[in-house]
């Protein structure tokens, strides 16, 4: 035990001087003290915390945070896959229908689905929970404004939707008198009757003799206007709209111009045999949305001539 100094204290009971000794605390026991209190602490903490697998409070309060944050970024998730799904059905929609009715062609997946620019967009939110949700709202964003300018292109159409019986090529391109025509090689393979081998035909001929009218099978605009001395010859083009154009070869004579405006029956010039031909005849094309099809699905050569010759005009001299 340590050694302390003497102390002399005043009893009052007995009025006589007691002598103590105080006892001297030296720094170490104090370390002592104060360390074994620090351990005991710990000790505590630990089992607070680690014993038992506790957070501290600070620690607890961010992870229940970060757990309400998980939680919205999930429901924020689920919620723009239904808005996906929603999308999906209008853009299937849009295409199959809708484009499909006036002619359109459908929008290009590469199209539709194609992101916002910029390489350094996202590099804030890279590596974070929120960059996923980011990215496909900025997707949704791009496929919802393609998607509202296809919806402007059909309403416009929508609007001359009355005109599009008159546009659409429906009558035969020239007089339904059996006497004046005959029909020499229909839609589909054949055996070409200059090469000699056997090709797709993508139009229907009519053979006749050279200068008999031919007549736009609806309304349109004249597209292109060429003679060429090999393959069509001369012939024109007519843009019907709603998807449709017409070709008219191996013509004589064109009596329309490029750009011209012109309705169904309108005469467009001449039957001929210029270009790859091996006698007058016409060759008669209808493309829907850049697609060959059978004219003779379009029309109805069983017309009365009477009554053919009604619905066009007659050729100016």
């Amino acid at each position: 035990m340590a050694k302390g100094r003497k102390k002399y204290v005043l009893n009052p009971e007995t009025l006589t001087v007691d002598v103590r000794e105080q006892t001297h605390i030296y720094g170490w026991q104090v370390a002592l003290v104060t360390t074994a209190g620090l351990i005991l602490f710990l000790l505590f903490m630990w089992l607070q915390v680690g014993g038992t697998r506790q957070d501290l409070p600070k620690t607890a309060i961010l992870r229940r945070r970060n757990a309400e944050w998980n939680a919205r970024i999930d429901l924020m998730s689920q919620q723009l896959d239904r808005y996906e799904e929603l999308l999906v059905m209008l853009e299937e929609r849009d295409d199959r229908i809708y484009r499909s009715v006036y002619g359109l062609d459908e929008i290009p997946k590469a199209v539709r689905n194609s992101g916002l620019g910029g390489a350094n967009r996202y590099a804030e939110l890279e590596g974070t929970a929120v960059e996923g949700i980011v990215r496909r709202l900025d997707q949704l964003e791009k496929r919802v404004y393609i998607q509202s300018k296809s919806f402007d292109d059909v309403s416009i159409l929508q609007r001359t939707a009355g005109d599009m019986a008159t546009h659409i090529p429906a009558i035969p391109p020239l007089n339904t008198d059996p006497s004046t025509y005959r029909l020499s090689s229909p839609f589909g393979y054949r055996i070409h009757p200059v090469l000699g081998y056997g090709r797709r035909h993508t139009g229907m001929d009519f053979a006749c003799p050279s200068g008999n009218p031919i007549y736009a099978t609806g309304d349109g605009v004249v597209v292109k206007v060429a003679r060429d001395r090999t393959g069509y010859g001369i012939h024109v083009e007519v843009d019907h709209g709603f998807g449709y154009k017409t070709r008219y070869a191996h013509m004589s004579r064109i009596d329309v111009t490029l750009g011209q405006r012109v309705s169904r029956g309108d005469c467009l010039g001449l039957t001929g045999r210029s270009g790859l031909v091996s006698g007058p005849h016409l060759h008669y094309e209808i493309m829907y949305r850049k697609e060959y099809v059978n004219p003779a699905l379009y029309m109805d050569l069983t017309i009365p001539a009477s009554d053919y010759a009604a619905m066009v005009k007659k050729p100016q001299n």
